[in-house]
C-alpha cells in the first residue's frame, strides 16, 4: 500500500472520504441517550412548559423574544405531552436509523423547542445534545448500522460504508470546539490557573458535589493536580483530534475520558459528562468500531434479525423508481459540474459552522461574536452556543431553598418537598434534577423578574387540582442558605437571605 505524504494525509483527512462506521455507531448511542434526555423532563412537563408552570408563554415572550419554540403554540399538559411523546419517538427512529436525516432534523427542533421554552432549566449539556444531530445530519450516519441501509441493501443498492469526510470533520470540531472554549473562558479568571478550583468545585455538595469528593478537594496536592489538568485536556484536545494522525487522537480521546470519568465519579451535573464521553466515538479507529459492532452482532444477530425483517417488511416492498425518475443522458450533470456543486457546498458548509463557532468565543473576546441583526438570527435559529462551564472560575458558594408553607386551613407544610417544614440542610441529589438549577437562578439577583410567576405557578399547581379533603395553598416564604467556601485551612460559613413572600 503506498504511503502518503503528509500533504496528502491532511487533504485525504478533511475533504477525502472516511469510513462511517465510528459516526454511525455514535448515532445509535446518541439516539439511545437523547430518548433518555426526553424521559427525564416527564415528570415536570407542568412545571416547566405549560402556562401552569413556573415560565407562562406569555411571560416567555417578553424574556426571550429572540427565541423559537414549538412549544409556544403549546400552553396545557396534554398538548405539550403528546409533542413530548412524539419528540420520544424522534429519538427512536434516529437509533435505529429509520429516515435517519429526517429524525437528526426533528431532534434538533425537538431539543431546541424544549430548551427555549423554559430557560431556568438548562444546563451545559443540553446546549449538547441540541447542536449534535445539526451536524449529524450532515453526515452519512445513516448508511451503517441502521434501518435505511438495510432497506437500501433489500433494494439491490451497494453502500460503500463511506462518506465525505467535511460533514465528519465538522462534527469532530464541534465536539473539540466545546473543550477549547471552556478552557479559553478559564484563562480569564484564577483559580485555575493556581490550582484551586477543583478545592471549590467538589466542595459544592449542595448542589453538584459528591459527599466522597471531599477527600479529594482537601488534598492539595491531588486538587492542584486534577485543576492544571483540566486546562490541559481543554487546550490541547482539539488540536490533537483535528491531526490525522491516530496516535495524537487517541492521547486526546484517553485525556477526555480522564478529564469527564473524574467529572461523573465525582460531581452531580447530569447528562454532561455522559454525553461527552459518548462523543469521544467518533474519534476511535474505525477498525475498532467495526470489530466491537461485529462481536455485537454475532451474539445479537440470531435473535433480533427476525424481529427487524418482519417489522421492515412493508418498507422494503417498495416499488422501485429508479426506472421512472432515471434522468436522461443529456441532463446528467457533468463531473466539473458535479465538481462545482460540491465545492460550493462545502464553502458554504464552512462559513455556516465558522458562523455558528464565533458565537461561543469566551468572554473576553465577545466583541468577535456575531452582532446585531446576524446575531439576532442565529439565537432564533438555535445555532449559538456557549461554553462556560465552571468558568471563568467555579462557584465559591452553594446552597439550599427553603420554603415554608401556610394553607388556608392553617396546616403547613414544605412546599418544596411535600414534607413537615424543616431547616434541616439539603445535599445534592442521587439523581441530578433541574430543580437545583432552578433554584439556584431563583435565589440570584440577576434572576428576581422570574420570582412573581415561580411563586404564582406553586399556587396554581396545587390550588387548581385540588383532592378531596385537600385545602388550598395560602401563603408561603422562599429563603435560601447560602453555603461560602472559603480558602484551604478556613471552615466554611452559613447565611440566610429571605428571597420573596407569595400570597395566593
Amino acid at each position: 500500500m503506498r504511503r502518503l505524504s503528509v500533504v496528502q494525509r491532511f487533504r485525504e483527512f478533511w475533504i477525502g472520504q472516511v469510513d462511517l462506521a465510528p459516526v454511525a455507531l455514535f448515532r445509535i448511542v446518541y439516539g439511545i441517550e437523547l430518548f433518555n434526555w426526553f424521559w427525564q423532563l416527564f415528570p415536570n412537563l407542568t412545571a416547566f412548559f405549560t402556562d401552569e408552570g413556573i415560565i407562562p408563554r406569555s411571560e416567555l415572550v417578553s424574556f426571550f423574544p429572540d427565541r423559537f419554540s414549538l412549544l409556544m403554540a403549546m400552553g396545557s399538559w396534554w398538548e405539550v405531552a403528546l409533542f413530548w411523546a412524539a419528540c420520544l419517538a424522534v429519538a427512536v427512529m434516529l437509533t435505529v436509523g429509520w429516515h435517519t436525516r429526517t429524525a437528526c432534523v426533528l431532534a434538533f427542533l425537538g431539543v431546541a423547542s424544549f430548551e427555549w421554552r423554559n430557560p431556568l432549566i438548562l444546563d451545559g449539556s443540553d446546549i449538547v445534545f441540541r447542536l449534535i444531530p445539526l451536524w449529524l445530519a450532515l453526515t452519512g450516519c445513516g448508511d451503517m448500522y441502521s434501518l435505511d441501509a438495510a432497506n437500501r441493501r433489500d433494494r439491490g443498492e451497494q453502500l460503500t460504508e463511506r462518506g465525505p469526510a467535511l460533514p465528519v470533520r465538522l462534527l469532530e470540531l464541534q465536539v473539540g470546539w466545546i473543550y477549547l472554549m471552556t478552557g479559553l473562558e478559564k484563562m480569564a479568571g484564577t483559580l485555575w490557573k493556581n490550582g484551586t478550583a477543583t478545592f471549590y468545585a467538589l466542595q459544592l455538595e449542595h448542589t453538584f458535589g459528591r459527599s466522597w469528593a471531599y477527600p479529594i478537594a482537601t488534598n492539595e496536592v491531588i486538587s492542584h493536580l486534577m485543576s492544571w489538568g483540566t486546562i490541559v485536556v481543554e487546550h490541547l484536545f482539539l488540536p490533537l483530534t483535528m491531526l490525522p494522525f491516530r496516535v495524537t487522537r487517541i492521547l486526546a480521546v484517553i485525556g477526555a475520558v480522564m478529564l469527564h470519568g473524574g467529572i461523573l465519579t465525582l460531581m452531580n451535573v447530569g447528562n454532561f459528562p455522559v454525553i461527552m464521553l459518548s462523543t469521544l466515538i467518533i474519534f476511535l479507529p474505525p477498525e475498532w468500531i467495526r470489530g466491537f459492532v461485529a462481536g455485537i452482532e454475532t451474539r445479537l444477530r440470531p435473535r433480533v434479525r427476525p424481529h427487524l425483517v418482519a417489522a421492515t417488511a412493508g418498507a422494503t416492498q417498495r416499488v422501485p423508481t429508479a426506472r421512472f425518475m432515471a434522468p436522461s443522458p443529456a441532463r446528467k450533470p457533468t463531473l466539473r459540474q458535479q465538481h462545482g456543486v460540491r465545492v460550493a457546498a462545502s464553502i458554504a458548509l464552512i462559513a455556516i459552522s465558522a458562523t455558528a463557532f464565533a458565537t461561543a468565543f469566551p468572554s473576553w473576546a465577545a466583541s468577535y461574536r456575531p452582532q446585531g441583526e446576524f446575531g439576532r438570527v442565529l439565537t432564533f435559529l438555535s445555532l449559538d452556543q456557549r461554553w462556560d462551564m465552571f468558568s471563568p472560575d467555579p462557584a465559591q458558594a452553594d446552597g439550599w431553598m427553603l420554603a415554608p408553607a401556610k394553607l388556608a386551613d392553617g396546616g403547613t407544610y414544605d412546599l418544596l418537598t411535600g414534607g413537615p417544614v424543616s431547616t434541616a440542610p439539603r445535599w445534592s441529589d442521587p439523581v441530578y434534577t433541574r430543580w437545583a438549577k432552578v433554584f439556584e437562578r431563583i435565589a440570584n439577583m440577576g434572576y428576581t423578574d422570574y420570582r412573581l410567576e415561580f411563586g404564582r405557578a406553586f399556587c396554581r399547581m396545587r390550588n387548581f387540582h385540588l383532592q378531596p379533603g385537600q385545602s388550598k395553598l395560602d401563603t408561603f416564604e422562599l429563603y435560601y442558605i447560602e453555603r461560602t467556601i472559603h480558602p484551604p485551612g478556613q471552615a466554611p460559613t452559613l447565611q440566610e437571605y429571605h428571597v420573596w413572600s407569595h400570597t395566593c
